[in-house]
């Protein structure tokens, strides 16, 4: 992956984006970070209008399996049992009726021949903490990154590196205008750009260029 370059103006237009069109933006706490709705992959869906426009990132919680969320637990199976085998490990048995504790965090683009999905998943076992934001309540993680390139009936599910992944204070409010993981598709160069910003500025090693490629 490379970086991406995030100028000031970048995000200015990133915070006014997310403060105009996106307080619809559910954030629910519980045992990781849980933004926004689920979106499933079916056939029948519209395409993404303005993929260059900066979006905030979607998330799911993985721990109870959902019509809403199979697609996101399929792109991430084999992680989800191995997390699942490193807490029976240690004794923990509290989850045995649902998956240990996972989230996931994602971007879509839907085109008429070709939908994407980059996709982030926050567990315990798997990532790793980059830093701590007291200020903004949240934590940034270092997770694993898949990318499910849909076409036709046909899935390939390709490995992208790392990614960074919010994760709030249990309990905590955050404020997802000031605070939010966003992703943007530059069609030209066929490439998915992803970032993040904590308390209004662009935080460093969080943002990448991803080409679908």
């Amino acid at each position: 992956m490379q970086r991406a370059n995030v100028s000031t103006r970048q995000r200015q237009y990133i915070r006014c984006c997310i403060k105009r069109r996106w307080l619809g933006f559910v954030l629910i706490l519980g045992t990781g970070l849980m933004m926004g709705e689920a979106l499933t992959v079916a056939k029948a869906q519209s395409l993404t209008a303005d993929p260059g426009t900066w979006r905030p990132m979607s998330y799911a919680d993985l721990q109870r399996p959902s019509q809403v969320t199979a697609t996101y637990t399929d792109i991430w199976k084999d992680a989800i049992e191995e997390n699942n085998r490193n807490y029976r490990a240690r004794g923990d048995e509290r989850f045995a009726a649902g998956n240990a504790p996972v989230t996931e965090a994602h971007f879509v683009i839907w085109s008429a021949r070709r939908s994407v999905v980059l996709s982030a998943l926050n567990t315990v076992t798997g990532c790793e903490v980059k830093s701590v934001d007291r200020v903004a309540h949240v934590t940034i993680k270092l997770c694993p990154l898949r990318m499910a390139v849909y076409e036709g009936v046909q899935v390939r599910t390709l490995e992208a590196g790392r990614a960074c992944f919010l994760e709030p204070e249990a309990g905590a409010a955050v404020d997802t205008t000031a605070t939010a993981a966003y992703a943007s598709y530059d069609v030209p160069t066929r490439t998915v750009k992803i970032g993040m910003i904590v308390n209004h500025a662009a935080v460093d090693g969080c943002s990448f260029n991803v080409p679908l490629h």
